[in-house]
Parts: structure tokens; sequence; C-alpha cells
């Protein structure tokens, strides 16, 4: 790209300054590609309007909003049914923050989301021909109107269900491993930048949990015989949302550039 071009670009007030800092990543999704600078200049040669691909961004994410809603309701009170506790990852987390670590992959809540993402490729790898097959029968359903509810809208939350679980399987535990990292840093007193960096990139991995815990619990809907699977899936995105919550108090506070300011109304 030529400089005169990409100084066009920097200086677009357009641009919500920062906002890349603290997003997930999945521009294919999100409802902020046209005021995202880092997203212009990799696309700079995309003829794809991105206003109208955001349209369809915010509806995503608003049907997963309602299905988060609806699994909040429901968890807990399902979890205690069957008799799954949400212990904590560490016996003293209830009476203290858990410690930092110059090695941040050592933290006990960037170690819960790797083996929570090992758990879901191991399900995804088994489960597989079953989501197949449950998407050909809700097809078949619409095609010759065998059912009073609407299989397109279940093949629809069941594609999207599937997709948040992939997307942030293994995004959970890089955002942590950011988190932890910026306080990592043993022997010195923490900045404000770090403290910053720490509380944005954990709201991101949380926000990455309730939603994932919002993709399971559409999947139990759809997959009661899946069960035995999922509800250990539920429990371990539980516990590690209480833990993380409790190592970085400030996190769901934390307002990001754009998604969570006033800069796009409507994101």
């Amino acid at each position: 790209m030529k400089r005169r071009r990409l100084r066009e670009l920097a200086a677009d007030p357009q641009f919500i300054p920062g906002v890349h800092n603290f997003c997930d990543r999945w521009c294919d999704r999100c409802p902020l590609t046209s005021r995202c600078l880092t997203y212009a200049l990799e696309q700079e040669a995309d003829a794809e309007e991105p206003v109208s691909r955001e349209t369809g961004n915010r509806a995503f994410w608003r049907r997963l909003e309602r299905i988060l809603r609806e699994a909040h309701e429901m968890l807990d009170e399902m979890l205690r049914e069957r008799g799954i506790q949400v212990e904590p990852l560490d016996a003293e987390a209830e009476r203290r923050l858990l410690p930092f670590d110059d090695d941040a992959r050592r933290h006990p809540c960037a170690l819960a989301a790797t083996a929570y993402a090992q758990e879901v490729a191991g399900w995804l790898e088994a489960a597989g021909p079953r989501l197949r097959t449950r998407g050909e029968v809700l097809a078949g359903r619409r095609r010759m109107g065998l059912t009073r509810t609407d299989p397109a809208a279940d093949a629809e939350r069941l594609r999207d269900a599937a997709e948040v679980i992939q997307w942030y399987q293994h995004q959970i535990a890089v955002k942590i491993l950011r988190a932890a990292g910026s306080l990592a840093r043993e022997g010195r007193a923490v900045e404000a930048s770090d403290r910053a960096d720490a509380d944005g990139s954990a709201k991101v991995a949380l926000l990455g949990i309730d939603r994932s815990l919002a993709a399971w619990t559409e999947l139990l809907r759809q997959l009661p015989d899946e069960e035995d699977g999922i509800l250990p899936m539920l429990a371990a995105l539980c516990r590690l949302r209480r833990e993380l919550e409790a190592t970085f108090p400030d996190a769901r506070a934390f307002r990001r550039p754009g998604f969570d300011t006033d800069d796009a109304e409507g994101a």
C-alpha cells in the first residue's frame, strides 16, 4: 500500500482509535469492521462493502444474546439437577486472587482454558457426524413441512452454536494468557497501561466464555442425547468464568473502544 493512501486511512475520522486492541479478531462476524483501521488496512483490496456485512453480523449477535439470556435462566438449575458441582479451580480461590507467575501459561485460569480447548476438540471430532445428521434432519423437515416448529431457525441456531464454539475454543486461552502476561512481571509496579491491557483482554475472554455457554446450551437443547458430553463443558466454563472474574474483578466494567462506548451506536 502506498504511503499516501496509508496516511489518508489513518487520518479518516470514521475509524475508532484502538477498536482493534480488545476485539476477538472475528472480523467475519464483527459489527464494527467499517470503523476499524486495522481491518481497512488488511482489506484495502477487498471489493466487498463492509457495512452490508455488519448488518448481518448484528443480527447474528442478537440471536446469540437471546440464547445467552435463556441459558442464564436455566444453566445453574440444570447443573444442580444433574448433581454437577462447579468447584473452584483452586482451594484458596474464594479467599484470594490467583497468583501470577512469570510464565503466564502456568496460571490456573490459563491451564483450565487450555484443558477446555482440548476437551472441545475431542468432543467435536466424536460428535461431528451427529451434528451433520441433525442438520440433515432439519433440512428434511423443512422440505416436507412435517413439523410445527421452524426447522430453518433451528438449523440456523445450530450452525451459529457450532461456529461460536469453534471460534472461541482456543481464543479464550489466548486472551487469558495475554491478560495474565500483562501482570506477570514480578518485581515491578503495575503500570496503568498493563492493568488496562489485562482487564481488556480478560473481558474479551469472559465474553468468549459467555458466548460459548450460550452455544453449548443451544446444542444441548437440540441434541439432548449429547448431555453426558455437553454438561462437563458447561461446568468447566462456569468454573472458569467464576475464577476469571475473581482474578480480574474490574474486567467486566472495562469499556472497549467502539464496542462498549458511544463511538458506534448499535454495535
